[in-house]
């Protein structure tokens, strides 16, 4: 009899484990996003009832406001770009009803063209109507509390600059990161944010410098999108790039190289993202992790210089530069040149950039290679040329690259930087010029050259062949930007960004740089890469006449 009765309870067990699973594969099937999926009858029910406007009640995923664009009245559900459906949406008051016709399939083509999808919300007694489009990229919503003007450094302003009003913008924020972990889907806290660059302060879309903060003001380190902990970081706004990949594409080559090798030093990793500031949708940007002491972990006695720019005059820091920095306990050239690290003045802290300069930037300097040598890694040396050669960066001479000391073997080491006029995009200085045809200035190799021409041709022509097995391939370059392409098209993003801001019409000054597309930028890497095989195979520095924008 206890035996009948064992049975009997675990089969009551069963039954109803099984009549739960029923239930639960009935709402599964019956619901999405933790919202019900609702045929055309329960949809006309609850239209039937009284309606509230779409203002008294706010959307959220996984408890977090959707991002709003009020322009059009409508949200962004950020989901992965593989259709797959995560996190749980919910309203400010009522349940969720999805019509089934909208939201049962289609996913993915939804999520290309962007198309508006209906949400009802309803309490039984009421109901309001809201829309939605699905996003394949993340999402980065910030709202502006307060704001607190700033001036920029009166050295560098131009009559145009002068005029413009530059504001610190505290607030919060809140990214949506459908693709991350269950822990990391959604990111908030307090932020600054401003705009950031030099040009890019006259562009119509502008780039941004964040930094996260804890309820005190203070830095608060935060992972974004698997980008590693940090409180400081910047959205680039890929305002002359058609297709918004250059950028991206560059620092991912970068990665490859300094990856395979320990004399290359990590930059940048670049995260697509939707902005939406103050309710406003502010298109596509790339997210940034700072190039610091963090990402790269200096030590207390490295020395560590970001070169941004040259003075209009392009003339060069000389001896009596330093000097006068030195006196005044500057960290700061102007806008142009700045000590990253440390970030108190030492004594002697600009020496490693003077002498960097008499090695490399000094006309008539006779370098010798035991000197460079004992002063530079040459390899890094080497790759950084090759790899601006490469990806034709023709904004990077001296300028555009950040410079560090190792404390470690006592050498300098360089780290490329901004990439946006890149793979064949120029700006107007650079029209006349055929760059499947020529090759870039380069004052390092040139040094190098001038110490030792055949060792120096054999290293380099060595080195190319190489790099041109491994990183620097045709078909690398055009399975990172097909890449990048395909997760900006599929999610809808560049066609939305595109819309807004035109294809690549952010300056006032559009005549004033020239940019291709991605089919025009294979060809010209293809037409490129058949230049410089042969131009490395008997490598001679490249002519400087035809470039005016060198340091003087």
């Amino acid at each position: 009899m206890k035996r009948t009765l064992r049975l009997g309870l675990a089969a009551a067990c069963l039954l109803a484990l099984a009549a739960i699973a029923a239930v639960r594969a009935y709402q599964s099937a019956n619901s999405l996003l933790g919202a019900a999926l609702a045929g055309p009858e329960q949809i006309a029910a609850i239209t039937a009832l009284p309606e509230e406007s779409a203002g008294s009640c706010v959307l959220h995923w996984n408890g977090e406001v959707l991002p709003y664009d009020a322009a059009r009245n409508i949200y962004c559900l950020p989901q992965p770009l593989d259709g797959t459906a995560v996190g749980g949406l919910s309203a400010s008051w009522g349940s969720l009803y999805l019509p089934a016709d909208q939201w049962a399939g289609g996913w993915q083509e939804a999520m290309e063209t962007g198309e508006a999808r209906d949400i009802y919300v309803s309490d039984g007694r009421r109901f309001c109507r809201l829309q939605v489009y699905v996003s394949g990229l993340p999402a980065l919503v910030i709202h502006t509390d307060s704001s607190e003007p700033y001036r920029l450094d009166p050295a560098y302003v131009s009559g145009t600059m002068a005029s413009l009003e530059l504001y610190y913008n505290y607030g919060e924020y809140t990214l949506f990161w459908p693709q991350g972990n269950s822990r990391q889907r959604v990111v908030s806290g307090y932020i600054e944010h401003h705009w950031r660059g030099n040009t890019n302060l006259l562009a119509n879309k502008k780039s941004y410098r964040l930094n996260l903060l804890d309820e005190r003001g203070r830095p608060q380190s935060e992972d974004l999108l698997g980008l590693g902990e940090d409180a400081d970081w910047f959205l680039l706004n890929f305002a002359t790039d058609t297709t918004r990949a250059r950028d991206k594409v560059a620092w991912q080559l970068w990665a490859q190289l300094a990856a395979e090798n320990d004399h290359d030093l990590p930059g940048i990793q670049v995260e697509y993202l939707e902005l939406y500031l103050d309710d406003t949708y502010m298109g596509v940007y790339g997210l940034a992790r700072p190039i610091s002491r963090d990402s790269l972990a200096l030590s207390a006695q490295d020395v560590f210089y970001k070169w941004r720019t040259m003075p209009m005059d392009r003339s060069m820091p000389t001896a009596d530069t330093f000097d006068s920095l030195e006196e005044a306990e500057s960290l700061a050239w102007g806008v142009w040149l700045e000590v990253v690290w440390p970030k108190t003045y030492q004594q002697g802290i600009w020496q490693p950039m003077a002498d960097y300069v008499e090695l490399y930037y000094t006309p008539g300097a006779q370098s010798s290679w035991e000197q460079l040598e004992q002063t530079t890694n040459l390899d890094n040396l080497v790759d950084v040329s090759l790899f601006r050669q490469f990806v034709c960066a023709a904004d990077n001479f001296s300028y555009n690259q950040y410079f560090l000391q190792s404390s470690d073997d006592g050498l300098y080491y360089r780290i490329p930087w901004d990439m946006d006029y890149t793979f064949g995009d120029v700006y107007d200085e650079f029209y006349a010029l055929d760059f499947t045809a020529s090759a870039l200035p380069d004052m390092e190799l040139d040094t190098l050259y001038a110490a030792d021409p055949d060792r120096t041709r054999a290293l380099v022509a060595q080195r190319w062949q190489q790099l041109r097995q491994t990183v620097f391939t045709l078909e690398n370059v055009e399975a990172l930007f097909a890449a990048a392409d395909t997760q900006l098209y599929d999610s809808g993003a560049l066609a939305r960004d595109a819309a807004l801001w035109g294809q690549a019409e952010t300056y006032p000054w559009e005549a004033h740089f020239r940019t291709l597309n991605i089919g025009e930028t294979l060809e010209f890497m293809e037409q490129r890469l058949a230049f410089l095989d042969e131009y490395y195979a008997a490598y001679t520095p490249a002519s400087r006449e035809a470039f005016d924008v060198l340091p003087k």
